[in-house]
């Protein structure tokens, strides 16, 4: 079994990618010059550690499936024309989305070892969706609170200096500035943000993928993170039950004691964050913007919040 590990950037990213080793599964780096295991932090293959040696790239920064495929890296023209060349193209990420060669990504996930899984940030297509189960990968996607994910992301880029819009976000005269642009979305450093509406939107498709399963970060963090113990416990035995996966008593309660609280890029992690920081100029842009969604997913009864 291969896995893929789908999420909204600061969605619940790295407690998927947990879950998913805590089940058995091993840590794919879809970089470099093949995808190959990661193990204990460290990379699996001489080449891997000879890649950290140089400097080049650190073990805990592991390529997943997004627009980085195709933008950026040393030689961002040399990618682009290689990944981007054939005109039969997918879409792959999620804040600020693009086209990548079918073709080549084909090439490039029948190449993780079986079982493995490799990350992804994507808004669904069917295309993608395609693509993903005729390679034969599972794929299992997280959603988090819309308004969680807006302050998540907000500190995120203000503290990552190597993330291609630090600068232009940090350039907004304050964070009640930056979470506004994270809510409604805006143009940031030559690229369109679209609002945490249309980001759900495209994203939620994957509910109706049968080849996917999809679970709530809320439903995955357990008391640790202010939410249900039994939630946590049916939200594993779900995501086991659809990779087919026999896990027994045991094995759901050394997952469930070791979920949470563990990330490369794991800051707070709390259901309903978002009341600490929101304004209500932010809750209004929210309801605006994802008023109706938020009822649809469950996070609000009604647009009167």
């Amino acid at each position: 079994m291969r896995v893929v590990a789908n999420s909204v950037p600061k969605g619940g990213t790295h407690l998927l990618d947990r879950l998913l080793v805590l089940l058995g599964f091993g840590l794919v780096d879809f970089g470099g010059i093949r995808p190959h295991l990661v193990e204990d932090g460290r990379f699996s293959s001489a080449r891997g550690r000879l890649k950290t040696s140089l400097g080049l790239r650190m073990p805990e920064n592991v390529m997943g499936i997004g627009p980085h495929l195709v933008e950026g890296g040393r030689f961002p023209r040399v990618r682009g024309i290689l990944r981007d060349r054939r005109p039969e193209k997918v879409t792959v990420g999620v804040d600020f989305p693009r086209g990548i060669d079918r073709l080549w990504l084909g090439r490039r996930l029948a190449k993780v070892p079986e079982g493995s899984f490799v990350t992804a940030h994507c808004v669904h297509t069917p295309q993608l969706a395609s693509l993903f189960a005729e390679e034969g990968m599972k794929t299992v996607c997280i959603i988090r609170d819309p308004r969680d994910v807006a302050v998540s992301s907000m500190h995120y880029i203000k503290q990552q200096r190597g993330h291609f819009a630090h600068e232009a976000y940090t350039s907004l005269p304050s964070d009640h500035a930056r979470l506004l642009l994270s809510i409604r979305g805006g143009e940031l450093a030559g690229h369109r943000l679209r609002s945490l509406g249309e980001r759900y939107r495209q994203f939620s498709g994957w509910g109706q993928d049968p080849n996917t399963v999809v679970v709530r970060f809320e439903d995955l963090v357990g008391p640790k993170g202010g939410g249900s113990a039994a939630v946590q416990r049916r939200t594993v035995e779900r995501v086991a039950a659809h990779l087919d996966l026999g896990l027994d008593e045991q094995g759901v309660v050394s997952v469930t004691e070791n979920l949470f609280g563990v990330g490369r890029t794991f800051r707070k992690g709390q259901i309903g964050g978002w009341r600490d920081e929101f304004s209500q100029e932010h809750e209004r842009a929210a309801r605006e913007v994802a008023g109706a969604l938020l009822v649809e997913l469950g996070y609000e009864e009604g647009q009167g919040w």
